[in-house]
């Protein structure tokens, strides 16, 4: 069953077995010299170890083991390919289906979806049979030096791009600074913009099904009272309940130690707190939106200063940085926490033959401005007791519920990203000032 897409890859559901399988998807012209070249070199295979070990090494540790899944790789024939393509086409968008999916590369992961038996079964009360999701990508949460003269954040101006280009049909009233905040009143805000205009940033699964997103035909309200069991209370009621619930999941430490960074170095993992501090974020250590941020503050300087240093370049391969990474990551002191390292190896001559080591903060950054979170919960169908100091279980109006949290689309970004993002922003901020002219001109004429 197709759960969703990333920028490069499907991922499909496998319900009744609870894994899920994301699988690389081509255009149908990079398809053919694809495979060409697999079979004349055999790379493919090579590349999902690399971005799997990417994954493992640097993405993982990142975000916290508690937070993210296992992965492995599996092997998918041209014929199991080919019976994918044959089921999917018909749930596939409009705007994907020039893509076709990629035979030998695919990952194994656990699926956000569901929650693992061995996650609630040694608990001595009674568990829902129905297992929800809400899917979130929350986007970028903060602004990098070469942004903070921007009039509004680059998620709530790219909506007058996708606009302009009929991407979209209305603008949405979400603004993920919002949803960084750790600010109740405008967390709140930002989950019902999401729930009243979802875009590709909010869904909701039941039991594995697609229930409520942008392209699913459904009333709100009655996906509330599904989830919290109740037909009797007004909608309005229920949703913000909903809404606190799920502001809850971001902000709780689901983590099962107190984590804390063991570093010598101490010098961006400090800052880092710092710079969150600093543009009045509040949010808790280890909860998963402050997991998200930290690792978005990699990015310090903006997309205008990594363009400016790729076009420096003279030869630009899309994936050296990540092997260079991962063979320094190797041989690096363990003393140090990830994050530092990851700045200090960035500090590295332009010049040299490891010049695309300084790229690494804004492409692990922007991972984690595009990645997926999966909220997963069941609902505890008994009173229980407030004082059982359980991470995982979170009290609403309307009962208790058991609370699962994973982050997904973790794979490396191009290097060549850097310039497409930065086109991208100029888009942007252009689209952005003609429809801001625009009403400003209609306005005076009222």
């Amino acid at each position: 069953m197709p759960q969703g897409n990333s920028f490069r890859t499907t991922a499909l559901s496998c319900v009744m077995e609870k894994p899920l399988l994301d699988i690389y998807e081509l255009s149908w012209l990079i398809k053919w010299i694809n495979d060409f070249l697999i079979w004349y070199t055999g790379g493919d295979i090579m590349d999902e170890l690399r971005d799997l070990k990417f994954y493992s090494t640097i993405m993982r540790p990142l975000f916290g083991i508690k937070y993210t899944s296992e992965a492995c790789q599996v092997i998918v024939s041209r014929k199991q390919v080919q019976i994918l393509e044959e089921k999917l086409v018909k749930h596939r968008p409009d705007f994907r289906k020039h893509k076709t999916l990629q035979y030998g590369r695919a990952s194994i992961f656990d699926d956000f979806a569901f929650i693992p038996e061995d996650e609630y079964e040694y608990l001595p009360f009674n568990i829902a049979d129905d297992t929800f999701a809400i899917e979130l990508k929350p986007k970028q949460g903060w602004r990098s030096l070469s942004e903070k003269h921007y009039p509004a954040c680059v998620y709530c101006m790219h909506q007058y791009l996708k606009l302009q280009q009929r991407k979209i049909k209305v603008l949405s009233k979400y603004c993920p600074e919002d949803l960084f905040s750790g600010n109740d009143t405008r967390m709140m805000r930002a989950i019902n913009s999401l729930i009243q205009v979802p875009q590709n940033n909010f869904r909701v699964f039941k039991n594995g099904i697609l229930v409520y997103g942008d392209r699913v035909k459904a009333d709100f309200s009655n996906v509330v009272r599904s989830i919290f069991d109740n037909m009797d209370d007004k909608p309005e009621r229920l949703i913000d309940e909903f809404c606190k619930l799920v502001k809850k999941c971001l902000l709780t430490n689901f983590m099962n130690v107190n984590f804390s960074e063991n570093c010598e170095e101490k010098l961006f993992c400090e800052w880092n707190k710092i710079i969150q501090d600093s543009n009045a974020h509040i949010l808790p250590k280890n909860c998963i939106l402050e997991k998200i941020l930290s690792i978005q503050m990699l990015d310090i300087e903006g997309s205008i200063y990594y363009d400016k240093l790729l076009n420096s370049k003279d030869n630009i391969e899309d994936w050296a940085y990540v092997d260079m990474l991962l063979n320094k990551i190797d041989n690096e002191n363990d003393c140090v926490c990830l994050k530092c390292m990851i700045m200090m190896l960035a500090n590295v001559d332009k010049r040299n033959e490891e010049a695309d080591l300084a790229f690494i903060p804004y492409l692990i950054s922007a991972v984690a401005k595009d990645c997926s979170l999966m909220i997963t919960m069941k609902k505890i169908q008994e009173n229980i007791s407030d004082d059982l100091e359980i991470k995982n279980i979170i009290k609403t109006d309307y009962g208790h519920f058991l609370v699962n949290i994973g982050v997904f689309d973790l794979y490396p970004k191009r290097l060549t990203s850097v310039r497409k993002h930065c086109q991208r922003n100029k888009d942007i901020f252009k689209a952005y000032t003609i429809a801001n002219s625009k009403r400003k001109v209609a306005d005076s004429m009222k």
